[in-house]
């Protein structure tokens, strides 16, 4: 037998269909990107079981002839390209010609598609690649494609897919991104029978309320520029930020795209507006002539390349700067925290002295730190408004404002834990949310109570928090379960110690931020209460000692 062979065209099929349809998003992108390219005004999507059982895109766009259906089935078959020049000024969103016949290699497959102008329709049933009937039908203008039992032939493939809920929320980012630039389309999306979302063509910034709440919204500047390529979108106020970059979204010609360029291009346009490990809610929208990029540099079209990354760089970063530091969009006033404890008046030149009691167990870092808990200490003063620096009898003794409250307030969060301690609010919190957001909070509000949140439905993708844990402010507290939102879609048990984290150390004091000499005093008081007074819960120190005898050697007074 010899080492090589050719592959029959079944296997072939099937190794083929894998590199277009991964998972039922994938067929989900495929369908809806062949509805628009059709024309169409209206696009529906019904899903059951997360796609595994049955994906059904309805659209009203131009539809086929009965020859067309078939040759659609047929692979490297397209309307869309016509010569090799062609290859190089793609502006539709699927041409390849694989899509069809790769999903019908790997599934049940049902096409009914009419034109206007043709009295019936063509309804072609095929499974696993094969036509097995063509019919003619009574149908409304455009298509609907059925897909049914998907990798039902491949159940190697099938069985790496995961649960209902998580496929399902991948076909809903796909769904979500299309309706976001592509506002003008009608989308609906039902998933198990249940009206997901309905949208009618609206403004952007009508639909962004629409799917990610009124409140993101709202803080969204527009911004356009039209030369030898057009920009338009949004982008948020930089005080709307999140912690990944879930909402950065980048489309080129039509398409959803990832892009290296454009994010740099983006975070060096927000600068020094924006926090530190924080993202910019962002939606860019490019348009620019297809012989200028390069959109086969991925199976799937998701990544782009740009002949000039430098000049679509400068223009994106200097379209945003300008946009955001325009007069009517930098804040009149910062918000001051709910928090700030009460200024308290010291007599100049009194020691400060801590008296603790000795705890029964000592916890340290490291042989240098001392047992400071029994020690007199005075406090000198901050250092760059972040650290407190005391004098003790044995040398200095430096505190890292933030890492210590972080402690603090750690330590206070578990014991109210502990004790199911829960701060009912007299004026609820009212979140308005995306859907995936929405649906993975009211999954786990029983688990959440157990950390201190009453959460409750409020319908259409919003919730209402009735009770937050003592140790936040409601803007804390509102922070706090955005951020939640982002752990992933794991159960909230399964990150206990991350969420622990999150929640108590919001709130905490930040660097940079000037405290008076009570509260210095305070929080030095409470990190030496604290059970392990050392570390902060990320694991960093909160204190570091200088020996008078390593001042003496630094000084050249000792050897």
């Amino acid at each position: 037998m010899p080492d090589i062979r050719v592959l029959p065209p079944k296997i072939v099929e099937k190794i083929a269909a894998g590199e277009v349809v991964e998972r039922p998003a994938s067929v989900v992108k495929e369908l809806v990107e062949n509805s628009i390219d059709a024309g169409a005004s209206k696009i529906a999507i019904y899903i059951d079981g997360g796609g595994i059982k049955r994906i059904r895109v309805v659209d009203n766009g131009c539809g086929m002839s009965e020859e067309d259906a078939v040759l659609a089935l047929k692979r490297h078959a397209t309307s869309k390209i016509k010569s090799e020049e062609d290859l190089n000024k793609i502006s539709t969103l699927g041409f390849r010609g694989e899509a069809l016949p790769s999903i019908a290699a790997v599934s049940k497959l049902t096409i009914i598609t009419k034109r206007k102008e043709d009295l019936v329709g063509t309804k072609i049933y095929a499974e696993g690649g094969e036509i097995k009937s063509i019919t003619s039908i009574g149908a409304p203008a455009g298509t609907s494609v059925l897909v049914e039992e998907l990798f039902y032939n491949t159940p190697a493939r099938r069985k790496f897919l995961k649960g209902e809920r998580s496929e399902f929320f991948q076909i809903y980012s796909i769904v979500e991104k299309y309706a976001i630039i592509y506002e003008r389309i009608h989308f609906k999306l039902v998933h198990n029978g249940k009206e997901v979302f309905n949208l009618p063509p609206s403004e952007l910034k009508a639909r962004i309320a629409k799917l990610w709440g009124k409140e993101i919204a709202d803080a969204m500047v527009e911004i356009k520029k039209k030369n030898k390529m057009k920009i338009q979108g949004l982008i948020a106020k930089p005080y709307q930020v999140r912690k990944d970059k879930s909402k950065l979204l980048i489309f080129v010609n039509g398409r959803y795209v990832k892009s290296k360029t454009i994010e740099d291009a983006v975070l060096e346009g927000y600068g020094t507006l924006l926090f530190r490990d924080s993202y910019p809610i962002a939606i860019l929208k490019i348009q620019i002539e297809p012989e200028e990029i390069d959109v086969n540099v991925h199976p799937a079209k998701l990544f782009v390349k740009f002949k000039d990354e430098k000049r679509v760089k400068k223009e994106i970063a200097n379209l945003i700067w300008n946009s955001l530091t325009k007069e009517e969009n930098i804040p009149s006033k910062i918000m001051a925290r709910e928090e700030k404890i009460e200024e308290f008046k010291i007599e100049r030149g009194k020691q400060m002295v801590f008296d603790v009691e000795e705890p029964s167990k000592m916890r340290k870092i490291e042989d240098f730190i001392p047992a400071m808990r029994t020690m007199p200490m005075e406090i000198l003063g901050q250092v760059d408004d972040t650290y407190i620096i005391l004098k003790s009898p044995e040398g200095l003794v430096i505190v890292d404002q933030h890492a210590a409250h972080e402690r603090i307030r750690y330590e206070r969060f578990l014991k109210d834990m502990k004790d199911k301690n829960i701060q009912e609010l007299l004026e609820p919190i009212v979140l308005n949310l995306d859907y995936k957001e929405y649906k993975f909070l009211l999954e786990q509000k029983n688990e959440l109570r157990n950390y201190g949140f009453i959460i409750e439905d409020f319908g259409t993708n919003s919730i209402v928090v009735r009770g937050i844990p003592p140790i936040l402010t409601k803007k804390d507290a509102e922070d706090a379960i955005r951020e939640i939102t982002q752990l992933g879609t794991k159960s909230i048990d399964e990150k206990r110690d991350e969420l622990i984290k999150l929640i108590s150390c919001k709130g905490a004091i930040k660097a940079h931020q000037k405290l008076s000499q009570f509260e210095m005093e305070k929080l030095v008081l409470e990190l030496l209460k604290c059970e392990n007074p050392y570390t902060c819960p990320h694991g960093r120190p909160t204190m570091i000692k200088i020996k008078n005898e390593d001042l003496e050697k630094m000084f050249k007074r000792k050897e």
